[in-house]
């Protein structure tokens, strides 16, 4: 079992690496000669290994099946770049809670029939949103859809939320943005499953509003509604942050604790009923009723959250559980984990993508490793016990994963966990029972169950404000592992003679990314934002960050959800100057976010807001590590559009010049341009972000042409107008998209090195790599006929 059980989860990890699903006669190819090789060696040489390696690679081909049709499939339907834009009208089914804000609401719709739109449109489930929000859409809805399409991408950088995955993970093939909503009275979708999930969410949204009816006044009604249906659109922000930051993230997403806290309260009502009920007693045995009973109560529950992949998750493995009771060979705990996470695979391979996966039977198999040898019974102090070490131990995956680790875990949980599943959750299940029959029954138990909370939160909102309990920062994968299994063996008692030996693994937590620039060079990124800019540059110990990308006061902001998780994927632990180039939301907006997330010593910008900001302008220079900056643009008195874009010039020490030219655009590029040519001279010429039909249009590619220009984009091409992008192929300067590539990187030292893009070389199911660039014209010559290069020395860096 445990040879079938590593087989399958390697298999269904490695395959999701890979750019492409695995062909049918490869994957045959592999399976034959594995099983081949493996029986001719255990034969000749009798060994003992031959059965649970046989086992692994039947695992390996259970995986390779079910992986292969799942994404194979998925690919079918998925929209690809060439429908961005296009409309399409089609019958769909809302098949979600809808969430609802002034101004957006987005749901899930099953595409039910295709009335006009491109013949390669085949997507079957989609998100869509609506600008301004749609009240009026509720979940089971059935309409004609006017819909304008959006692939299943999003930006690729090495940190961040890799949304393209996360579209497959949930089985979505797309994105919309709705134009037009015609409501079908009466109709119902022609697929079962879509009809089934239409009424299940229905009835949660009728729930929903019986419990905001029920008891309008709650003082946490996101929390409320989180617990009870799963539903956590209503969470403020600072509740949301006070469980992040302290560890208790997991009680606000019903999952595996949970689940199966109903399956244990209904098994032990079912136990009492069976006492008291002797017509029970003839019909069936007391652990089998509450075993039956106990698994009914968790799916009704998972049926209030909506049947999310967290809950099937947590379901699954309790029934897997349940199996290896009644079967009743070798360790029961340990035999139904890998039942657990065998049936998990099958049923949803892409759920090895997700962390939750990883957390939810790493927690289980970390408490089945503290209770290994613990022959007494657990109690209250045994339980709290195991709560602090189960913290500790998952605190690399959290950093490792989610680049956030909460040292006051271990306390909160063991305050939150209790409260939580012992007192607030019985009395808000209860309560929402009891306001479905009558509104005023449940009132007093949902408010008796807020006002826990809002104790509850008020605590770990104190704890959150303690700024060395909360680290932010990236450990890598491998050094996540290695401490969490010293972590691990540390708090095992029999093992504490090795005490100095594990805490020595264990600094590998602890130890800072060093990024390995030498003195004198440089390494710049240009991530990949969408409609923005954001461009880190790097010395040996410095880090400038030049514009912040998108953001808006109250909504959605890149630089707190991409800028700065790469920044701590890069190891970067505070920032030493933030240079804004000017104050469009598509530059200065995701400010604000990067500085909620890290230290940022100054700020230069076009107009500054804060104590500690100062005006940027021409003529300011400074040099770090033997790598000099100089601002170009503009002189003094001038506003802060993009005209007066702060352009910064980055030279190394060997004399490799990046030019950062911000929105530089209008009169900004002509009064630039009076300037001497040497200082238009680029190796690396990041474009105006935005460049418009006439940018670079004033001689800069005749008397300075760059030997490579990037430039920020969107997955659609948008940001660089096609004028722009005949003047660089007219000029035989080669041309790098974040849309196309993703995030960007170069090094800087004696030679120039770019490496191909992010996206390219990590090339996803979900994310395949970009088509390769057309070489510049043939007409392209540099004087004595040879050919110019189309990039600088190319390689990893």
């Amino acid at each position: 079992m445990i040879g079938f059980t590593l087989g399958l989860l390697a298999t269904a990890w490695w395959l999701h690496r890979l750019p492409e699903p695995l062909t049918l006669s490869s994957g045959v190819g592999l399976v034959v000669a594995g099983i081949a090789l493996i029986a001719v060696a255990g034969r000749a040489f009798r060994r003992a290994w031959a059965g649970p390696v046989l086992a692994m690679v039947l695992g390996a081909t259970l995986a390779w099946l079910v992986v292969t049709a799942g994404a194979s499939q998925w690919l079918q339907h998925v929209l690809g770049p060439e429908l961005a834009g296009e409309e399409v009208t089609v019958l769909g089914t809302v098949t979600s809670l809808p969430e609802h804000g002034d101004e957006r609401s987005r749901f899930r719709i099953t595409v039910d029939a295709v009335e006009a739109g491109p013949e390669t449109f085949r997507a079957r489930e989609l998100l869509v949103a609506a600008y301004p929000g749609r009240p009026e859409v509720g979940a089971g809805d059935y309409g004609r859809m006017t819909l304008r399409l959006r692939p299943a991408a999003g930006p690729s950088n090495p940190g961040g939320f890799d949304r393209a995955g996360w579209y497959y993970r949930e089985g979505l093939h797309g994105s919309a943005t709705l134009q037009a909503f015609e409501f079908v009275p009466g109709a119902r979708p022609a697929a079962r499953e879509a009809a089934a999930r239409a009424q299940l969410h229905r009835k949660r949204e009728a729930l929903r509003t019986r419990l905001e009816r029920a008891a309008p006044d709650l003082r946490h009604p996101g929390l409320v509604q989180a617990l009870i249906i799963g539903d956590r659109q209503a969470m403020t922000t600072l509740e949301w942050q006070a469980f992040l930051r302290t560890g208790t993230n997991h009680l606000m997403a019903i999952s595996g604790l949970h689940v199966g806290l109903v399956a244990g309260f209904s098994a032990l009502l079912a136990g009492w009923l069976w006492v008291w009920l002797p017509m029970v007693q003839s019909l069936a045995r007391k652990a089998a009723v509450m075993g039956l009973v106990g698994l009914a109560g968790a799916a009704l529950y998972a049926a209030l959250a909506g049947f999310s992949i967290p809950t099937q998750r947590a379901l699954i493995m309790l029934a897997a559980f349940m199996v290896a009771i009644w079967w009743r060979r070798g360790p029961v705990a340990w035999r139904g984990l890998m039942l657990a996470a065998v049936a998990v695979v099958l049923w949803q391979p892409a759920s090895v993508l997700a962390p939750g996966f990883w957390f939810s039977f790493g927690a289980v198999a970390v408490i089945l490793l503290l209770l290994h040898g613990r022959g007494a019974k657990p109690g209250w102090r045994e339980a709290g016990a195991v709560q602090v070490m189960l913290a500790l131990a998952m605190l690399p995956l959290s950093l490792a994963w989610f680049q956030l680790g909460s040292w006051v875990a271990p306390v909160a949980n063991l305050l939150a966990v209790p409260v939580i599943s012992l007192l607030v959750l019985p009395l808000l299940l209860v309560g929402a029972g009891m306001a479905v029959l009558w509104a005023p029954l449940g009132r007093p138990f949902l408010h008796a169950g807020d006002e826990l909370l809002a104790i509850l939160v008020r605590i770990l909102m104190e704890l959150a404000r303690i700024p060395v309990l909360v680290d932010e920062r990236q450990v890598p994968v491998a050094a996540s592992v290695l401490g969490g299994v010293a972590v691990l063996l540390a708090l095992q008692p029999r093992l504490r003679s090795a005490l100095p030996w594990l805490l020595l693994a264990g600094l590998a937590l602890v130890l800072p990314l060093r990024p390995g620039i030498e003195y004198g060079a440089v390494r710049m990124h240009l991530l990949d934002v969408g409609n923005g800019q954001s461009v880190v540059v790097q010395t040996r110990h410095h880090t400038l960050l030049y514009d912040a990308g998108f953001g808006r006061e109250g909504g959605y902001s890149a630089g707190e959800q991409v800028v700065a998780p790469t920044l701590r994927r890069l190891g970067v632990r505070s920032i030493d100057r933030m240079l804004l180039s000017h104050e469009h939301a598509a530059h200065a907006g995701g400010a604000p976010g990067v500085q909620a997330a890290l230290p940022v010593d100054e700020v230069l910008r076009r107009r500054p807001q804060h104590p500690g900001e100062r005006a940027c302008r021409a003529g300011q220079a400074w040099e770090w590590d033997g790598v000099r900056f100089e601002v170009l643009h503009p002189p003094s008195g001038w506003d802060d559009t993009a005209a007066a874009s702060c352009v910064l010039a980055v030279t190394s020490h060997a004399g490799v010049r990046l030019l950062l030219t911000g929105g530089l655009s209008g009169l900004g590029e002509a009064v630039f341009m009076r300037g001497p040519s040497a200082q238009r001279q680029a190796d690396v010429l990041v474009l105006p972000r935005g460049a418009g039909m006439s940018s670079l249009s004033r001689g800069w590619l005749e008397d300075a042409p760059p030997t490579l220009a990037w430039a920020s984009t969107d997955t659609a091409g948008r940001g660089l107008d096609v004028a722009v992008r005949e003047r660089l192929a007219r000029a035989c300067v080669p041309l790098q998209e974040t849309g196309i590539a993703g995030a960007l990187r170069l090094d800087a030292r004696q030679t120039l090195k770019v490496g191909p893009g992010f996206r390219a070389s990590t090339p996803r199911l979900w994310r395949p790599a970009p088509a390769d660039a057309p070489n510049p014209p043939h007409a392209c010559r540099q004087d004595g006929g040879l050919p110019r290069p189309q990039a600088p020395e190319a390689g990893p860096t």
